[in-house]
């Protein structure tokens, strides 16, 4: 796989490899990288990773690339450059979330922009489950008209597991106050919290295994309950998000099987199709 190597996030180079590693410096030992697949499409997908792998935790990571190389030939996936903040590696999760002074998702969206002019597309789904759900959900709220298709997603950050949540803040806020941010900053730490307030215009499919009932509780009745559906799925009042709890074929977080993944990634892009009107 080639290896581009750009100057920086305002000289984004897309001229060369249709298919490359990416990685942009970003400063204080900080970069961007990402998998970019960039054949002609009306519609861009990007990817986010989820958690590492205590055995398994290494810097960049990427996620969906198997899966969609074959469905879409214009592709990004992204790791989360929150990531090398943490030198000793103890942080697993980060949520793209950036800390005091940085948030990738400005980058992000400034790769994507790039991208869009390379590929001809005019319209971006934002793929991720658990916490690249979250991240899908964050940037995706961000560029109106795009979807987040997600998978069993934290949706507030303060409801995740205490220990997973206190190593981000500690390596990537240190000296700040955890109760504080969180209160401080939903667009950022709580997208129940976000959504309610912003109504941001963008699409959302949120596929939620009834078997993973922590996030069934904590993340997915908060976020549909904010968008005012009554019912435990279906589509919600405005018609811009569909929600469908199934029962998967595997107990657990994160056990979705590929066929169910391509299952709900039809239908979360029939339904994006229909509604975005162009």
């Amino acid at each position: 796989m080639p290896l581009v190597h750009q100057r920086g996030t305002n000289s984004l180079n897309f001229t060369g490899q249709r298919t490359a590693l990416h990685t942009v410096p970003l400063g204080n030992g900080l970069s961007l990288d990402f998998y970019a697949q960039l054949g002609s499409n009306d519609e861009l997908v990007v990817t986010f990773m989820g958690a590492n792998l205590p055995n398994n935790n290494f810097y960049p990571k990427f996620s969906r690339i198997s899966s969609m190389r074959g469905r879409a030939s214009a592709l990004i996936a992204f790791a989360d450059p929150t990531m090398k903040m943490d030198v000793d590696q103890k942080m697993l999760l980060s949520w793209y979330l950036g800390g005091a002074g940085f948030d990738p998702a400005l980058p992000i969206l400034k790769a994507i922009k790039k991208a869009q002019g390379k590929t001809g597309s005019k319209h971006v789904i934002f793929i991720g489950g658990s916490g690249g759900g979250y991240a899908a959900l964050r940037i995706s709220a961000m560029m109106p008209g795009s979807m987040a298709f997600v998978q069993e997603p934290q949706t507030n950050i303060a409801n995740y597991i205490e220990s997973v949540v206190n190593t981000y803040f500690q390596i990537a806020w240190p000296g700040w106050n955890r109760h504080s941010l969180l209160q401080a900053f939903p667009e950022r730490f709580d997208m129940v919290r976000h959504y309610h307030q912003r109504n941001p215009e963008n699409f959302v499919y949120y596929a939620q295994s009834v078997e993973d009932t922590s996030h069934v509780t904590n993340h997915y009745m908060p976020f549909k309950d904010a968008t005012g559906l009554r019912s435990d799925d279906g589509v919600s009042p405005r018609g811009n998000m569909m929600f469908s709890l199934y029962r998967g074929q595997v107990s657990g977080h994160g056990k979705i099987t590929p066929a169910e993944y391509d299952e709900h990634l039809s239908k979360a892009l029939e339904f994006w199709r229909s509604k975005r009107g162009f």
